[in-house]
């Protein structure tokens, strides 16, 4: 039975190449391919269905290494009975002469000839090609199709690989539930078990982030926060059939939450050719199944299809591999082995057909889901249905998403007669997308909107969608005529008084991005003075009053302000509102204050993930990462950086997107990955607007990248866009920009510069800026008390080693020793490479050997041989005729081994180790 049918066409018809995720898998192989280099060899197997990209990620894994040969070789269905067919491909890419050392490799060999005595040929060939340190890659795809001479052959070989730099990446299809796909020759299963140089990889779906990746680099961005998880939801994240919808669908089909996604178009013709086969009863349930969603109670299904008693047709049509029945219940309930099979047969209704089951279950369900059956079955006008979606939007407990939201408002705009009330719910749809964050499909509204006609609300939604998309110019004409408005009447309640007191908040946001402070809190102030406010005004015209009085030295008023909201929040028994938590995160973050950061953003993104609504969730998500790298939690930066910029590009939040590849740029920089933080910095130009922010976070980042890179120069011209702007990164406490200055001042030997520098920093440095500032009145000589309670183990750690090379310095060598090891050890375990090896240099210049690049600093083999052997008692000279070294070594070897374990005598060594 086929529960997964696979999409039929000619094979390897490829379209422009693009590979996305497939991180894990990769690792797999990077690790495989650094074992052959080390004369370890294995084999790499790499299965999944059809569609899964088994040939894109073996063309990838393989990409820009170098190897002594590389030899491929791809299976073909209609070469399955062709002797040593496969073999041939790669034995035509060995080296000249090696197919006259070993006959049975070339192609006049007899077809009798022998598997094993061909695998052994093929083995010494192998061995025999020439290279020093490059292994012999070996690129197999498609083994599903392998003839057996060819297996067998190849099996012999791969199973007495020993000491070979030889990888092995192999390809197999495995049957997706077709009975007719047959699965590869079971002569395979001979190679050894996973572990013994044997490495399984299974291709399964992309998940959301990765088919939001696959969108972008095939130039189909999804334009929506929830396009990514839907079309997710419809293909379980099958790259072929995913990459096929993003080709063939335009963005507003895929972002839309109100109708089902077709199957690609290749695909009905193998489903409903079954269906085709199936007695009328039983197409009556399946097609009645494909309109009441991916799953539904079998009696509802049966009655929306006219069968008293469905369990026949339900046999027929799990037989066909069209439907199952779900676990649970009761109630049954059956649903389609895939979202695509429901596609591809709802998609293949005539439209009156499929209007009448939407009808016939409208009659038969209540509530919400007759509603949306109504509006499935709906052919033309109908006002009355449209005013019951926009109450249903308005309805204070109905929990909508902002997108859902808004599709049911363009669903009612749609249904409207009256001129005025298609344009208020088309108004009303944009609005509250920009209020969900869906900039993205807001601005697909945008032509709606300008045919609507003039008016403040339509006016502050067209200033507000052109500020978003970075059109700041034409934003600030638009909002500020919307402000400007005269009332339509006396009284409270006026149709464009949220409208002005909307575009007043928003232009007050402008203000702030333009980086006039004080023009952003008086402006904020009057959309925040308007009786008009709601949250659409609230929240944006709160972050422009906070930040506004932060960036003007005004820290103390708006964490007052915060603080103002929690607590009355707290007084009415309600947690504080996430997009406080959002904004004072931030806050805190900026200030160096990283573990007051962490809790609040951590939170703040807890919530939006339980489906709290929070306006800031792609700010909290670009500032997370950074946050939780700074704080000593790596693991899952690179991860939240991509999660953060995923978000920003499918909801079209550019600020928050470029940022996300600001702090990313700095955090691959820290760890010495230069090309990707280089990426990043590009991404972040080409992703937004520019305005002060994101000019000061790409600054660093790009201050970072100098630093590590050892360009004290390049330091200071990275900082330059940054300076214009001090007087807002100041008010803010964002002194990064500072300390990295000084820095490069002292590496440059301008002292005096920087010891001007360091004083006008004075005493407005906190949190992790005091640590920075601790360390640069050690690298000038001075000595200061490290801040207590910092929360800072990169920052800390470099203090750390800065005092221990002035210790060093001044010939305090145990304690100068102690600090920079466990510097070091910090450096590791936050994977901050560039740091690290400049600890191991100053190690090394002290008379230590550090240990492995991902190791603490630990004794060699040589020092291991020397305790154990002082350990028996030996002396010096004993030791030396032991190991046949002299004695003056083994004092040398001691003196490193005592620094090392902190320990000043033999007998104290002694000691430690029997402890």
């Amino acid at each position: 039975m086929m529960t997964r049918p696979e999409l039929l066409g000619p094979r390897r018809v490829l379209t422009r190449s693009v590979f996305v995720g497939r991180r894990a898998s990769l690792e797999v192989v990077e690790a495989a391919w650094e074992e052959a280099r080390a004369g370890r060899p294995g084999v790499v197997w790499v299965e999944g269905e059809a569609g899964t990209g088994k040939t894109a990620f073996l063309a990838h894994a393989v990409t820009g290494r170098r190897t002594a040969v590389t030899l491929s070789a791809t299976g073909d269905a209609a070469e399955t009975t062709l002797v040593h067919g496969l073999l041939d491909q790669l034995t035509a890419e060995l080296p000249p002469g090696l197919a006259d050392r070993f006959p049975l490799l070339r192609p006049d060999r007899d077809p009798r000839a022998d598997p094993l005595a061909v695998g052994a040929d093929l083995l010494g060939a192998l061995g025999a090609v020439p290279g020093d340190d490059d292994p012999v890659l070996v690129v197999l795809d498609d083994l599903q199709w392998a003839d057996a001479a060819s297996v067998r052959a190849l099996v012999f070989a791969l199973r007495r690989l020993r000491h070979d730099r030889v990888l092995v990446l192999a390809g197999v299809r495995v049957p997706g539930g077709d009975p007719d796909e047959a699965p590869a020759d079971p002569w395979w299963e001979r190679l050894p078990a996973p572990g013994r140089g044997v490495h399984r990889i299974r291709l399964e779906g992309l998940d959301p982030a990765e088919l939001s990746e696959l969108a972008a680099a095939i130039g189909r961005p999804l334009g929506s926060t929830g396009a990514a998880e839907r079309l997710w939801r419809h293909t379980l994240g099958h790259p072929l059939h995913a990459r096929t919808l993003l080709e063939e669908l335009p963005a507003e089909v895929l972002a839309g939450t109100t109708d089902v996604l077709p199957a690609p178009r290749s695909l009905p013709s193998v489903v409903l050719v079954r269906l085709a086969r199936a007695a009328p009863a039983t197409e009556a349930l399946v097609v009645a199944t494909s309109v009441l969603g991916e799953s539904a109670p079998l009696t509802l299904a049966a009655a929306v299809a006219g069968l008293d008693d469905p369990a026949s047709a339900l046999d027929e049509a799990v037989e066909l591999g069209l439907l199952a029945e779900r676990p649970g219940g009761p109630p049954a309930r059956i649903g389609f082995v895939h979202p695509l099979v429901r596609a591809a047969v709802r998609g293949d209704l005539p439209p009156a057909r499929r209007r009448a089951l939407h009808a016939a279950a409208a009659g038969l369900l209540s509530g919400r889901a007759a509603l949306d059956h109504r509006v499935a079955a709906a052919a033309g006008p109908d006002p009355g249905l449209a005013a019951e979606l926009e109450a249903l939007v308005a309805e204070p407990g109905a929990g909508l998403a902002g997108t859902e939201a808004a599709d049911l408002l363009r669903a009612a705009a749609d249904l409207s007669t009256d001129p005025d009330d298609r344009e208020r719910r088309v108004l009303a749809a944009a609005s509250r997308l920009l209020a969900d964050g869906e900039v993205a499909r807001a601005v697909a509204l945008e032509e709606a909107v300008e045919a609507c006609r003039p008016g403040p609300w339509r006016t502050a939604v067209l200033g507000q969608l052109a500020l978003f998309a970075g059109r700041f110019v034409l934003a600030r004409e638009r909002l500020e005529a919307a402000l400007a408005t005269d009332p339509e009447g006396p009284g409270e309640g006026r149709p464009g008084d949220r409208a002005r007191a909307g575009a007043a908040a928003h232009l007050a946001l402008l203000h702030l991005l333009a980086g006039d402070a004080p023009r952003a809190v008086a402006t904020a102030g009057v959309a925040l003075a308007h009786h008009a406010r709601g949250d659409d005004v609230r929240l944006p015209g709160g972050l422009a009053m906070v930040l506004g009085l932060a960036a003007g030295g005004q820290g103390g008023a708006a964490r007052g302000i915060l603080d103002g909201v929690a607590d009355r929040a707290a007084t009415d028994g309600h947690p504080t509102p996430a997009d406080v938590l959002v904004v004072r995160g931030v806050l805190a973050t900026l200030a160096g204050d990283d573990a007051a950061a962490a809790v609040d953003l951590d939170e703040a993104v807890r919530r939006g993930r339980a489906g709290e609504p929070v306006r800031g969730l792609a700010l909290a998500l670009a500032y997370r990462p950074a946050v939780q790298d700074r704080v000593g939690a790596p693991d899952g930066v690179v991860e939240g950086f991509e999660l953060a910029v995923t978000l920003a590009r499918d909801g079209g939040t550019t600020l928050a997107g470029a940022l996300a590849h600001a702090f990313a740029a700095e955090a691959c920089a820290v760890r010495g990955r230069t090309d990707d933080a280089r990426a990043h910095l590009a991404a972040a130009a080409e992703m937004g607007p520019r305005w002060w922010g994101i000019e000061v976070c790409t600054a660093i980042a790009a201050a970072v990248l100098a630093e590590v890179t050892d360009d004290p120069d390049g330091v200071l011209r990275a900082l330059a866009p940054a300076r214009a702007s001090r007087a807002l990164t100041d008010g803010l406490g964002m002194l990064a920009p500072r300390t990295l200055e000084i820095d490069a001042l002292v590496t440059l030997g301008r002292v005096e510069e920087a010891m001007a520098a360091l004083a006008e920093l004075g005493t407005r440095a906190t949190g992790r800026h005091a640590v920075d500032a601790a360390r640069l009145d050690a690298r000038l000589g001075a000595t200061v008390p490290v801040p207590d309670g910092v929360v800072a183990p990169h920052a800390l750690a470099r203090l750390e080693a800065e005092t221990g090379r002035g210790l060093l310095a001044a010939g305090e060598r145990r304690a100068g020793v102690d600090l920079l090891r466990g510097a070091r050890d910090t450096f590791v375990r936050l994977g901050a490479a560039p740091w690290r090896a400049r600890c191991d240099e100053l190690l090394h210049g002290a008379g230590l050997t550090p240990a492995g690049a991902q190791e603490a600093l630990g004794l060699t083999p040589h020092e291991e041989a020397v305790v154990a052997l002082v350990a028996r008692g030996l002396t010096n000279r004993e030791v030396g005729r032991d190991l046949f070294i002299t004695p003056r070594t083994v004092a040398y070897h001691l003196s490193n081994v005592y620094a090392k374990l902190g320990v000043t005598s033999r007998r104290e060594l002694v000691r430690l180790r029997r402890t």
